[in-house]
């Protein structure tokens, strides 16, 4: 440890298994909040066709997902894919991309939290007798992230994933009624047909909406220094979350324009309790209170996930000197990186008490999803030029120009042109909304302007981002914790 710049803790090593690593990226994707919000507001943008956006967005992020596997069977390091970036373009690169993606991620849980907040009081108000708002629901659900996130880590995955399993099983038993059913005026293909779309440009900024469903699949990365085995633990956690995501989101987006009708995409994009309306409808009110509470459940460890990994992105950048030192120290005993945690804590208790107060919740997370979303489009772009570079240097380690060339290629086209969309023609947002995209423009900006000052001044200290390995290719891994003695 380094007294004369801060104390310097380290996580604990191999406590973690797949099961753990899979329920960190699938408590980041949020399935149930995906459909029970997202969807609506896609449908808003580019009608019936809304399931076909969540395909292109799961297509990108397939696509995405093989290039970050490709760097997690060969590194493992909690810095996630500011490690990736650092090593695969350069330590200034990775900078600006832990930059966005810490930060992205340090406001994401601030929205899911505020959605997950609204969703309980709505379904706390239909379905007991206890009426209050979502704002009383949302600092009681800070604290309870408060609690988890600095206990010992293994607590909060098994929560997420049993939460998780409650909320998809739920949600899947809905859609195959409808689809058994026939739906509002019978089984149909429209949904998936792009030329149903109001437009490509309101289709792509669907998929921008789609993406904050997909966004987070990779977040097993950032446990590659506390998962037992991790060159291969982490990539079978974040195949299996990308794939599970991509045929979730299809067919059951693709159920709810089918249980809606082809023909009434308005009132599916109107509705800001989609699911509850169409379980109601279909199944009974039974479902309808089981799919709230887990849409509710959702934003809950959406935000647990992503507070675990916005503290270990943090805490690998401070140990490398790209943040302040004090973001390296963990606890003493459960090894969490605890000022990370109790930073984004903070953040998210000021967006909630400033900007969600003031505006309605559903407004305030479709201005902080927009501005995250491009944030971590950009991050995206560049772990997948990352992997072509650190690939193409890698030739004699088995270069494959399908893996190394050209399905990186398709991600960046896919990201991209979604970034593009997104900011032109200017959306039609109205109220703060409307400023999402120079919000995001901005703080990028100033994160090209810190790596500029940094490179300039401590060029040294910029050359050891991205270097602090727990496991790598051809390298013994870091010991996992030894079991604890038995009780006597």
């Amino acid at each position: 440890m380094e007294r004369s710049k801060g104390i310097v803790g380290e996580l604990r090593h191999g406590i973690l298994g797949v099961a753990d690593a899979l329920a960190q990226s699938v408590a980041l994707l949020s399935l149930a909040l995906g459909v029970a919000f997202a969807s609506s507001a896609a449908a808003g943008e580019a009608g019936i066709a809304a399931p076909f956006a969540y395909l292109i967005a799961g297509v990108g992020s397939l696509c995405l997902a093989s290039v970050i596997i490709r760097f997690t069977r060969r590194m493992a390091s909690a810095g996630g894919l500011y490690t990736y970036i650092s090593r695969g373009l350069n330590p200034s690169a990775g900078f600006l991309g832990g930059w966005l993606y810490g930060s992205a991620f340090a406001v994401g849980i601030s929205f899911v939290l505020v959605i997950g907040s609204f969703f309980m009081s709505v379904a706390m108000t239909a379905h007991t007798g206890l009426h209050w708002g979502w704002y009383a629901w949302f600092f009681i659900f800070l604290a309870g992230l408060a609690l988890l996130a600095f206990l010992d880590i293994r607590i909060s995955t098994r929560l997420q994933l049993v939460a998780a399993a409650v909320g998809v099983g739920a949600i899947l038993l809905l859609a195959l009624v409808i689809a058994f059913k026939g739906g509002d005026s019978g089984f149909t293909f429209a949904p998936l047909n792009p030329s149903n779309a109001t437009s490509t440009s309101n289709l792509f900024l669907a998929v921008v909406l789609a993406f904050t469903g997909f966004i987070g699949f990779e977040a097993a990365a950032v446990l590659g220094e506390e998962t037992a085995d991790p060159l291969r633990a982490i990539p079978k956690a974040i195949l299996t979350a990308v794939v599970v995501a991509l045929v979730y989101y299809v067919f059951v987006t693709w159920m709810m324009g089918v249980g809606y009708g082809a023909n009434n995409a308005g009132a599916w994009a109107k509705d800001p309790a989609a699911l509850d309306t169409l379980a109601t409808r279909y199944v009974g009110n039974w479902l309808a209170v089981i799919i709230d509470f887990s849409v509710a459940a959702s934003g809950f460890i959406a935000a647990l996930g992503g507070l675990h990994l916005t503290s270990r992105t943090l805490f690998a950048m401070g140990r490398e000197g790209g943040l302040p030192r004090v973001f390296a120290w963990t606890h003493p005993r459960f090894k969490t990186p605890w000022t990370g945690i109790a930073f984004s804590l903070v953040v998210t208790l000021l967006l909630g008490a400033v900007f969600a107060h003031h505006y309605d919740p559903i407004t305030y997370f479709i201005w902080m999803a927009t501005c995250a979303t491009i944030g971590i489009l950009i991050v995206y772009i560049l772990i997948a030029f990352s992997g072509i570079a650190f690939f193409a240097r890698a030739r004699a380690g088995g270069w494959n120009p399908l893996l190394d060339l050209v399905i990186p290629a398709c991600a960046i086209a896919i990201c991209g042109y979604t970034l593009y969309k997104s900011i032109h023609p200017s959306p039609a947002y109205t109220g703060i909304v409307k400023w999402a995209p120079w919000v995001a423009l901005i703080w990028l900006a100033l994160g090209v302007v810190i790596d500029l000052v940094l490179t300039a001044t401590r060029p040294a200290k910029v050359a050891a981002f991205g270097s602090i390995l727990a496991a790598s290719e051809g390298a013994p891994e870091a010991p996992a914790e030894p079991a604890p003695a038995p009780a006597h």
